[in-house]
């Protein structure tokens, strides 16, 4: 079993809560499938277009400790005769297609999913039952939830808009919005950046600069996705080192993919994007204990993640919870753009 902490019910429409597993490393909608309707805990991604469930008929180890979309169960599922492998950053799935209804946020509507029949063991540490994929591409095949959406008239404003919470918050109103934002969640205005030009689909923007301390790395113009489908933020091996220059304590680990940081560090993190610097809380970056006595590993970690081969990655940096839980985030599918409110850190956090 798998613990979920759900957040309070929402009121807005078309709007829906965002549950979490208490370590701030997944977070998920409830999503029904089919007729009758199944239930299925959802991965919120941002990062990907492809929305999928595990299958009644998968074998794997995975399956057996999740809720599964039984196929056979549903009187308006129609099967598809085409198949697709997806390779994430941990692990990966075969899916076959298929079209069926789908109930959430105040929507029911048909969409293109895929029915996992396979799928690697990296999904135990998870207690998502799928992925809602919330990239946008008008040529992604299969096409995306956000497409299906707007093919279908169903969004009064084409965007949507994402705030996550901390499990040590204890707040538990996280919530997605789609067709408009949650002005409740912040006071303010929502600062935008363009899509960058190579963008292929993915939310991704262009960075201004980064670092510790007011200190800046020289990292200006890099790509940067943001992602809510991964727990961490992920910076190319040369940007990484840049950006921990400005942190005289920080020390590199034997793999070269992590660094480690005093675990009493209380300074913050600092992005800038469109000229406006956001702050993640050492509350978010300093993460568990390192090798070292004393110190703890960085949620910053040195890896170019982007991309399962040399010839898919994109030298990209991946902006994933750590960064998000820090701002209301709004993805504008219309004007191409993503935008961002950087929150106030709890007193009990500060």
């Amino acid at each position: 079993s798998y613990s979920i902490i759900p957040s309070a019910a929402t009121t807005l429409p078309h709007s829906a809560p965002i549950g979490q597993d208490g370590r701030d490393f997944s977070y998920m909608v409830t999503m029904k499938f089919g007729s009758p309707a199944q239930e299925m805990n959802m991965l919120l991604d941002t990062g990907a277009t492809t929305t999928w469930v595990m299958g009644g008929d998968c074998p794997d180890m995975a399956c057996t400790h999740h809720n599964l979309f039984e196929e056979a169960q549903s009187s308006t599922l129609k099967k598809l005769n085409t198949g697709l492998n997806v390779v994430y950053g941990t692990g990966k799935v075969s899916l076959t297609m298929a079209t069926d209804t789908v109930e959430v946020a105040g929507y029911k509507l048909p969409i293109q999913f895929g029915v996992g029949h396979k799928v690697t063991d990296t999904f135990m540490s998870y207690p998502m039952d799928g992925i809602l994929g919330l990239a946008y591409s008008p040529t992604a095949d299969p096409p995306s939830f956000i497409g299906a959406l707007m093919d279908g008239g169903l969004l009064k404003s084409p965007i949507f808009g994402v705030n996550l919470h901390r499990g040590a918050d204890e707040t538990n109103d996280g919530s997605i919005v789609f067709g408009a934002v949650d002005s409740s969640k912040f006071s303010g205005d929502i600062t935008y950046g363009a899509l960058h030009a190579s963008h292929d689909g993915h939310w991704m923007i262009t960075s201004g600069d980064a670092g510790f301390d007011g200190k800046k790395a020289g990292l200006s113009g890099k790509k940067v996705i943001i992602d809510s489908g991964t727990s961490y933020c992920f910076l190319p091996p040369d940007d990484a080192k840049k950006f921990y220059s400005t942190f005289p304590d920080a020390i590199i680990a034997e793999n070269g993919e992590s660094y480690s940081v005093p675990c009493d560090t209380t300074t913050p993190a600092q992005f800038e994007f469109d000229g406006v610097m956001y702050e993640v809380s050492a509350k978010d970056w300093v993460g568990g204990p390192a090798k070292e006595s004393g110190r703890c590993t960085s949620n910053f970690f040195s890896r170019d993640a982007t991309g399962s081969t040399p010839e898919t990655k994109l030298n990209a940096w991946l902006m994933g919870d750590t960064f998000l839980k820090n701002v209301y985030a709004v993805f504008d599918v219309g004007q191409q753009r993503v935008g961002a409110f950087h929150l106030p850190i709890p007193c009990a956090l500060c």
